[in-house]
This record gives structure tokens, sequence and C-alpha cells, in this order.
């Protein structure tokens, strides 16, 4: 047997393994070990490459970017910065025809600033978000889609953990990526609010508005406050809001102050709340652009300017705590799954099965276009029964090689992969992201209504998609022009 049939047969067996359950940093070790033993016939060999590649595979400095960014995102989700950002958009917004929904759009996409996370993003905003519109009369349906659909935009506005992912894999700048995510990100949040803004006219009950023009919120929000009058607003733990009030009180969420659209709220208020959460975008983004520092340089200098900012927006000790926590189990997965990536990208380079798929790619008689979308489909077929990290990982020694060899930009087609894996986490069976709602919301929310609620942003998704292949000035005009 010879070492691409080897590799062919470990490929396939990586996936039956991780179908079947199993952890994927386990099967990706297991199957390189084993390929690498039969390759080589020789134990020792296979035991040196895995120890080679455990201490050399994330020592390098740029891997501090990871814990770094990952812990200023664990400090904004566990202080009341998602609520800030909604409550100053929303206020911006709130005569605006569809406005809760554009502001949680809006919310989602400079929260992503500092949080990098898609999952992360979807279940803060179904505490903040998910109440507001529900009080306003939007439909479940509508509320739970556009919370899930622009959580995306986590993953695509920097900084994004598989945009550092993406870099450290291919070697392409990780700044390079990052300010290649800022237009698409803006693009797309744009996409989505003016879907929103048309579909209010189209579906006016789906947004709580009133068919014969008596108000915006007319239709169930006062049938709803007029029930919460009528009982005594605040007594019973299952009115939507308690009306009138700042504080939410829902079964099987904490209660968090929030500051409702209303005109008794000054624009001061409304702005300062905002602002913290603004200015540390604006250092560790701008910073990078203007080349003060390096992103491993600003993922240091955003972890402290958050810490400095979580206390004073609710973090308390516990959730100080809980921070440290959730950023040790993060980043621990995510660097046993590089050492294992590392590993199984070596087993595949020995054997030669990846100069035999670059080979075969580049002999089909079809161009670099027809090859991206074949890609794209792939990954997001992936992305409906794996988790991202684990697509890049799996996806990236495969398919970059063919990338480079068609002479596709690296930077554009990191971009074009980020979104492709994004639809995923919104697609049936298994994208993770309303299951991440549902473990958030409880009976409130299930599976199949954030599937159904989420389908025209993922529509929309697949569209700008077409968009970045017809123009991929999009991704690359920013990142050439700041060169």
């Amino acid at each position: 047997m010879s070492s691409v049939e080897i590799a062919e047969i470990a490929v396939i067996a990586l996936f039956l393994l991780v179908l079947s359950g199993v952890p994927i940093s386990f099967a990706l070790i297991v199957t390189s070990f084993v390929g690498m033993y039969f390759i080589t016939d020789n134990l020792d060999i296979a035991f040196n490459l895995l120890n080679a590649v455990a201490y050399s595979g994330v020592r390098d400095y740029v891997f501090a970017v990871i814990p770094l960014f990952v812990l200023m995102g664990a400090f904004m989700t566990n202080s009341r910065a998602a609520e800030a950002l909604f409550t100053a958009i929303n206020y911006l917004l709130q005569k605006v025809r569809s406005g809760l929904a554009i502001a949680t759009v809006g919310a989602n996409a400079i929260f992503a600033a500092v949080t990098g996370v898609s999952v992360a993003s979807a279940a803060v905003f179904s505490n903040v978000a998910f109440p507001q519109m529900q009080r306003y009369g939007y439909s479940k349906r509508m509320s739970l889609g556009v919370i899930g659909g622009s959580s995306i935009l986590g993953m695509l506005i920097p900084p994004s953990l598989l945009m550092i992912l993406y870099g450290i894999l291919t070697q392409v700048s990780i700044g390079a990526m990052f300010i290649a995510g800022v237009v698409p990100g803006i693009v797309l949040a744009l996409m989505f609010s003016a879907y929103l803004f048309i579909s209010s006219f189209i579906r006016p009950d789906f947004f709580g508005v009133d068919p014969k023009g008596n108000g915006y919120f007319a239709v169930r929000a006062r049938a709803k406050m007029a029930k919460a009058q009528s009982r005594g607003a605040g007594n019973d733990v299952s009115d939507p809001l308690t009306v009138g009030q700042k504080k939410i009180s829902l079964p099987g969420m904490m209660t968090q102050t929030m500051v409702v659209p209303t005109t008794q709220m000054s624009f001061t208020k409304a702005m300062l709340g905002a602002l913290p959460i603004l200015l540390l975008v604006a250092l560790v983004i701008g910073g990078i652009w203007g080349g003060l520092f390096s992103p491993t340089e600003a993922s240091a200098v955003g972890a402290i300017g958050a810490l400095v900012i979580a206390p004073l927006m609710g973090m308390d000790l516990k959730k100080f705590v809980r921070s440290f926590q959730q950023t040790a189990i993060s980043v621990g997965g995510i660097l046993l799954l590089l050492i294992a990536a590392g590993f199984f990208s070596r087993m595949l380079a020995a054997s030669g099965f990846i100069n035999q798929v670059s080979n075969f790619i580049q002999s089909l008689e079809i161009g670099p276009t027809l090859i991206v979308i074949l890609f794209i489909l792939i990954l997001i077929v992936m992305g409906t029964i794996l988790d991202s990290s684990s697509i890049i990982l799996l996806a990236i020694p495969l398919m970059f090689p063919s990338v480079l060899a068609l002479g596709i930009d690296p930077v554009w087609f990191g971009i074009v992969f980020i979104i492709a894996v994004e639809v995923g986490l919104l697609t049936p069976p298994f994208g993770m992201v309303p299951f991440a709602m549902n473990a958030t919301l409880g009976k409130r929310a299930s599976v199949e209504d954030v599937f159904a609620g989420a389908f025209p942003f993922v529509l929309i998704m697949i569209a700008f998609l077409g968009l970045l292949l017809l123009f991929p000035e999009l991704a690359t005009w920013l990142p050439n022009l700041l060169r």
C-alpha cells in the first residue's frame, strides 16, 4: 500500500470518527499517529513527530494572540457591554420602523469587535434583545432569526478567532485578515438591516407594526402592556418585561439592568453607556491599522482595556473568576486542536497526499472561480455537522495549497472561507448557533424556530458570497490601501 493510499484511508477514518462523536482533537491525533506509523513503518518516528509538534506547534510569539483576545471577549461577555451597546443603538433607532431588529444587528456588529465568537454573541443577545423584541410585539421567529443571523458577524468583524486560526495555519498576516474583514462585515450588516427594514413593510405583523398605521409597536405590544398593567407591573415574572422600569426578570435568565428606549432617557445617557466599548474597539482596531502595535500587542492592550472597563460595567469578582475559567477552557481546547491539526498536516505532507490533491484540482478543466464555489459548498456542508474551529483545521491543509497554486489571493479566500463556515453555523441539522440560543433561552426558543427565523439571513450570506466572487475588492481594497 502506497503512502498516498494510507493518507486517504486516514482522512476517511478521521471523518468517520468525528461523525461517530469522537472529539476532533483526539480523532486527529489518532489518525495522524497511526497513518505516520504505517507510512514510515517506524514507531519511533511517529512518536518523535508528535513530540516535536506538541513542543513547537504552539510556542511561537504569535500564539499569545489567542488567549489574550479570548480573555478580552470573556471580560466583555461577563459585563453589561452588550446591553449598553444595544441600549445606545436602540435609542438612536427608536423612531425607525424595525428599529429594534436593526439595533440588534448593529449592537452585534460592534460587540463582535470585542468578542470575536459567534456562539458567544448569540448567547448574550438572546438574553439582551429577545425580551425587548417580544415586548414590542415582534414575532418569535423574527426575533430569534435576527439574533442568530446577526451573531455571525462575530467571526467576520475583527478581531475574529477564525481569522486568527486562519492566519496561524496559512502564515497569512493576521493583521491583514483583520483589516480585510472590516468592509465585508459592514456591508453584510447593512444588507441584514436593509432586509429587516423592507420586511417590516411586507410583513408588518412580524415587527409589531399595526398594518393600519396606528403606531409602530401597536399590535401585540399594547395588549401585553395593558395585561401587565392590569396585573400590576413587575409582580409576575412571566411578564415579557417590567413595564416602565429598568429591570428584566425572566425564568432561566439572570436579572440584568436594561434601559428601554423611552423619551425619559437622554441622548447623553444612552451614548455614555456605550462609549467605553467604542473606545476599546477604536484602540484595538485603530492601533493595528495605524501601525502602533501588532495584532499580538493589540490583544494585550485589548485585554487590559477590557479589564479596566468590565468592572465599571457590572463585572463582579465572581464573573471575573468565571472569565478566566472560560478563557482557560476555550484556549486549552483551541491549542490542543492546533497541535493535533499540525500533526495531521505533517502526516499528509509526508505521504504526498496534499500534493496529489493540489495537482488533481489544478488538472480540472474549470476556472479558479468554480473551484472556490466547490470549496464553499463543501464548507457549508461541513458547517452543518462540525464547529467552526474544527472545520478550519480540517479543511485548510487540503484546500489552501490549491488556493496558492491557482494564484487566488489568500486574504480574499480567507474572508470567503470564514463566511462559508458561518453559513453552516445557521444550517440544519447541527448548526451550533441555534443550539446555543436554545440552551440560553430554554423553552422560550425551540431550535426549529431559530433555524426557520435565521433562514433569510443564510440566503443573504450566500448572496454576499456571490458579491465577493464578483467583486473581490470588497475584501482586498482596504488591506491593499493600508500596505
